[in-house]
């Protein structure tokens, strides 16, 4: 027991452990899911199709999975533009004995933009035999060979694929359970060559059934190979139309999470630490110095991040606390790459440049929540909030260190009148200060301060339910040095909102439904010395939608009408306003919900707008969302 303490002290984390048995690639467990969905989009002048469609089939000892995606984006301007992205794989497996499954594995994937851009067409496409072998229960070991080809601005290269894949799925070791993953992945698509090695590793040590300890150990590092368009250097140097930059990045982390969850006791707790880091390198194949002003430099980023979490909680019948705490600390670091044939005084300056975005960083949260059950009738419930922020660049020309505290609370009080009618009132505030360590910056130092106060009821019966609440709330920004700086300028938001959304029923398959909001809202600036405020901006925004419905065995009727009203005005006196903009748009609505057959969906939203703006220019749109989904 107090090795396991000792190790909370020595490894911090963050709050969610990766589930390595998620990650394998040749996993029948991923087809597990079957659907069929097919959408289309239309709003304003963009209009997006995508079909998602996953299945699998077992027979007798053959499995075969699908999965394939497909999204379209077409945007109407002055030039139409389509994007496509497609992904299609599939797995196949014959099953030779208890231990031995053959399988084959295939996967395309396929991008492409009709705008001129620098990645605008991409593909890939993976052919792999592959052996699944399983030489104990729950332990699986999978090496696989293919052939891949490659094909990114109009590059197409050609290569071998091969490595393995291990997984060890909840393997009971005395008392010891352990979940891993081991990935081995190597493309040799020459001249680019991508990798993968991953490494995850969970050791889970149960005491009892209600307090465990799990032990976690995560590595992986990933090469990327890219063609990127030469520049003209270069190009007639080497006598090519593109070169390639490798991306390898690598994580490493380790982390340890205590866990009490007892089921008859009020108390529990959830202790997380982790130690991480990560390094990222990046290089350039062809580099050419006849133009070393505007040499692109490779770089190095090292990170290094520690992080420490926990939960405590404390549950009664009519009473529950919960207490949070977080902390994270980062440092990270960017060196740019010495090149032979650079001199020291050149590559001294671009190190400078880099030293810039060197920054570290600690960051602590804490919050405590609770709510009461006072009476059978009254819930009382509060939240508290603390974060501080400290960011610090230890570059000599750097101005970004900072300090920021921000505080949130809030009180919540609901009260049940009786079987049909409950009201809640609810007040929040919160406190952002941001401070700027440097003067050159400093201008920048302000004080946010909103408060916000709700209050609204929820009446129901069999035949009417209204739910609808009332809003005012208020920022203010202060800046520190306004009198010094003339572009800073305090200022302050208030804003006052109506919401309330009732549905009638007239009869079991027949009703109306009433929607609506209305924002007043007004900014302006704010001496908050005086706290007064000098008024520059109002407005006001409405919003209806009022439909029918009607259900009719496999088929759901909605239709209605929705309205939009945002009008801006200025101030030209203290009181008196004047127009600045409006926009208005009305139009019918109609929801229709379809089941076809007993697994087959068809959903049609679609709405038109008969739109007038400022300019006095009518205009007419057309909205549609439609969506077909089946379930196998």
């Amino acid at each position: 027991m107090k090795k396991n303490i000792l190790l909370i002290i020595l490894f911090y984390s963050i709050c969610y452990s990766q589930q390595s048995k998620d990650s394998l690639t040749f996993s029948s467990k991923y087809y597990s899911d079957k659907y069929l969905i097919n959408s289309f989009n239309k709003q304003l002048n963009t209009n997006f199709y995508s079909i998602n469609f996953k299945h699998s089939i077992n027979y007798n000892k053959f499995f075969i999975g699908f999965n394939e995606q497909f999204n379209s984006t077409i945007v109407s301007t002055n030039l139409k533009n389509i994007k496509d992205e497609h992904t299609l794989n599939s797995l196949s497996l014959y099953t030779l004995n208890d231990k031995t499954k053959i399988g084959f594995y295939f996967n395309n994937n396929i991008y492409n933009d009709d705008r001129n851009i620098g990645l605008n067409k991409a593909s890939i496409l993976n052919s792999i035999f592959l052996v699944d072998y399983s030489p104990l229960t729950k332990i699986n070991i999978v090496p696989f060979l293919g052939f891949e080809q490659n094909n990114q601005l109009n590059e197409k290269d050609n290569g071998f694929v091969y490595g393995f894949e291990t997984n060890t799925d909840d393997f009971n070791l005395g008392e010891f359970e352990i979940n891993s993953v081991i990935k081995f992945k190597n493309e040799d698509i020459s001249p680019k060559k991508n990798t993968l090695r991953l490494l995850n590793f969970d050791l889970t040590n149960y005491f009892d059934e209600n307090f465990s300890n799990i032990i976690s150990a995560n590595y992986l590092q990933q090469r990327r190979d890219f063609y990127f368009v030469a520049d003209k250097f270069t190009s007639e140097e080497f006598n090519i139309v593109n070169n390639i930059q490798s991306r390898i990045e690598s994580n490493y982390n380790i982390q340890e999470r205590i866990k009490l969850l007892q089921p008859y006791s009020p108390f529990s707790f959830d202790i997380i630490g982790r130690i991480s880091f990560r390094n990222i390198d990046r290089s350039t194949k062809f580099i050419s110095f006849k133009n070393i002003s505007n040499l692109n430099y490779d770089t190095k980023i090292n990170e290094l991040r520690l992080e420490f979490s926990s939960l405590i909680e404390y549950r009664e019948n009519d009473y529950n606390l919960s207490f949070r705490f977080s902390f994270t600390e980062k440092d990270e670091k960017h060196l740019p790459k010495k090149y032979d044939g650079i001199s020291q005084i050149i590559f001294d300056d671009k190190k400078i440049i880099e030293e810039q975005k060197n920054n570290t960083s600690q960051l602590a949260n804490l919050s405590l929540s609770g709510s009461f059950l006072l009476t059978d009738k009254n819930i009382f419930s509060f939240s508290i909030f603390h974060r501080k922020l400290k960011y610090d660049t230890p570059s000599n020309i750097n101005f970004d260190d900072r300090d920021e505290l921000l505080s949130i609370g809030s009180l919540n009080f609901t009260h049940k009148f009786n079987y049909f009618f409950k009201a809640f009132i609810n007040l929040e505030g919160s406190i952002n200060k941001m401070v700027y360590i440097f003067s050159e910056r400093s201008a920048n130092n302000n004080i946010k301060r909103t408060i916000r106060l709700s209050s609204g009821g929820i009446f129901s019966n069999q035949l009417f339910t209204s739910k609808n609440s009332a809003e005012v709330s208020a920022n203010y920004t202060v800046f520190d040095y306004e009198e010094l700086n003339p572009n800073y300028k305090s200022y302050s938001f208030r804003q006052f909102s109506f919401r309330d959304s009732t549905k009638i029923t007239l009869t079991k398959i027949a009703g109306i439904n009433l929607n609506g909001y209305l924002k007043i809202s007004e900014q302006g600036n704010f001496n908050w010395n005086k706290f007064s405020e000098a008024p520059q901006r109002h407005l006001i925004e409405e919003f209806l939608h009022n439909s029918f419905f009607y259900n009719y065995s496999f088929i759901e009727f909605n239709f209605g009408v929705k309205y939009y009203s945002l009008k801006t005005f200025s101030f030209i006196s203290q009181k008196d306003k004047k127009l600045l903009s409006k926009y208005s748009s009305i139009g019918p609505t109609i929801d229709i919900s379809i089941n076809l057959v007993e697994k087959l969906d068809l959903k049609i939203f679609s709405w038109y707008e008969f739109i007038n703006d400022e300019t006095n220019k009518k205009r007419e749109m057309t909205n549609l969302d439609l969506r077909l989904s089946y379930k196998f």
